[in-house]
């Protein structure tokens, strides 16, 4: 044999050789991906390998497979807060998950810590410290009343018609038509102005008789006789015409103003004078409304005095109670609030609730505090014009003392405040006399004032005149509770 015939010869052989060992190995070591996966799960990455930078960002294949950059977790989420809410608890766990922060606190999770943002009231690391609650911040956290004992604790307290809730400073409805709470289906909000009103001393009633009682089945003209006792009070003088007093409001939705009713002239029918409900059978007005001795029928639930909607109810007057101090020979307006007991008691509805009374120091804070009142009433459009047919509503900013004295030709005492525009547009007028002044505070409405008197109405420089309720409430309360 040649020796090219030997060297080919050798070759094949080996060849034979690698290719007997190489089916033996892959036998041995390798086998179908079928087979494979039976023995053992396996989870398919998202990384593709091919133009992965091509790819749409993708939060398992960029923070989850592999670690990850804070950048490349921005790339994913695209908003800094959302990749800080994911960064936190990727980097060393969720420090919220023990839940750390006491008292109704939210836990905001960081690197190596966490941050408790307190509800009011609470203090500290995890918002453990109760702190001092006084009544004259934040009204101690009552929503309702406040006041403090001998050794300084604060105690809420609610308006009537509701209950204290288990954390003591909520007040809930206990009743179906508490007092100040509109019905779900006319629920709006209003926007307000409010500003100061200096604190008085509250008239109190002790020392005083009842004041003078209308019999309304005895006398079809009930006469005012002067309340002996009272210290000369400054004589007002009205304008002519202005002695029954909305000008530049809007519409009222029906039962809006639940609290208000109207005076209609039981003869003429014809109405004149406004007021609100306190309960079931006394309403609240201004006492000069009963100087003119019309036989009265009081009507609830009214919103189009033209339409007969079928939520009012007529009810006739048991009797007129002034205040004690009012004597319309000294001063047409001053003390100028009466009680009207009904004969017949009022059935609550969406259209036909009282409006919440609250103690002196409480209303006076609600009228520092907040922006602006609310006046309503069926009043005259304009100074001297027809008056309206549906029920009208104005929102009146509250004027300082100072500016108030120097804008009236008549004395403004201290149981009266002003509230209107000094640019004059909007304002009570001849017809609402007697209605509601009322206040919103944590989406309970309270009387804080009665229409009383006024210059004109709307007129540039001039304030609608108010009583001021806030000094009345201890005698209104033991009134209404005999």
């Amino acid at each position: 044999m040649t020796l090219q015939g030997i060297m080919k010869t050798r070759m094949n052989v080996l060849l034979l050789i690698f290719v007997l060992v190489e089916e033996h190995c892959e036998a041995k070591v390798f086998v179908s991906p079928q087979s494979a996966s039976s023995v053992l799960q396996r989870h398919r990455r998202y990384n593709k390998g091919f133009m992965e930078e091509m790819l749409p960002d993708n939060l398992e294949r960029e923070c989850l497979e592999e670690k990850c950059t804070f950048e490349e977790a921005r790339e994913v989420f695209e908003n800094k807060e959302k990749t800080m809410e994911f960064w936190h608890p990727y980097v060393d766990g969720d420090q919220c998950a023990k839940q750390p922060c006491e008292n109704g606190a939210t836990c905001k999770d960081g690197i190596g810590t966490y941050v408790c943002w307190c509800l009011p009231g609470f203090d500290g690391r995890d918002c453990e410290i109760e702190v001092a609650r006084r009544c004259d911040l934040e009204n101690g956290g009552c929503m309702h009343f406040c006041s403090q004992d001998a050794q300084q604790n604060v105690k809420c307290a609610c308006a009537t018609g509701y209950k204290l809730g288990e954390d003591g400073r909520a007040c809930e409805p206990e009743v179906p038509f508490p007092c100040g709470l509109l019905g779900d289906k006319v629920r709006s909000t209003i926007t307000k102005d409010v500003r100061f009103i200096p604190v008085e001393e509250e008239v109190q009633s002790s020392g005083l008789s009842n004041g003078t009682v209308y019999n309304a089945t005895a006398t079809k003209t009930p006469i005012i006789t002067p309340t002996p006792t009272p210290t000369p009070y400054p004589i007002i003088r009205p304008q002519k015409n202005d002695n029954i007093r909305i000008v530049g409001g809007t519409d009222c939705q029906p039962g809006e103003i639940p609290w208000q009713i109207v005076m209609i002239n039981a003869d003429t029918k014809d109405w004149y004078c406004g007021g609100s409900i306190l309960n079931e059978r006394w309403i609240i007005t201004a006492a000069h409304c009963f100087l003119t001795g019309i036989k009265t029928t009081i009507v609830v639930g009214e919103h189009d005095m033209y339409k007969n909607e079928g939520t009012e109810s007529h009810h006739s007057i048991a009797k007129i109670l002034p205040h004690p101090l009012y004597d319309s020979k000294k001063s047409l307006y001053n003390h100028d609030l009466a009680l009207v007991r009904l004969q017949e008691p009022i059935t609550f509805s969406e259209h036909a609730l009282p409006v919440c009374l609250g103690p002196r120091d409480f209303i006076v804070k609600v009228m520092n505090e907040e922006d602006s009142g609310m006046v309503s009433g069926w009043g005259r459009l304009v100074q001297g014009g027809r008056p309206a047919s549906v029920l009208q509503k104005v929102n009146v900013r509250y004027a300082d003392r100072r500016s108030c004295k120097e804008s009236s030709t008549s004395d403004v005492s201290s149981f009266m405040f002003c509230a209107g525009f000094y640019e004059g547009g909007q304002d009570s007028c001849q017809g609402d006399s007697g209605g509601p002044h009322t206040t919103k505070y944590k989406n309970t409405w309270f009387l804080t004032g009665i229409v009383s008197w006024g210059e004109g109405c709307a007129v540039r420089g001039k304030y609608g005149i108010y009583t001021k309720v806030a000094r009345y409430y201890k005698w209104i309360t033991e009134q209404i509770q005999n």
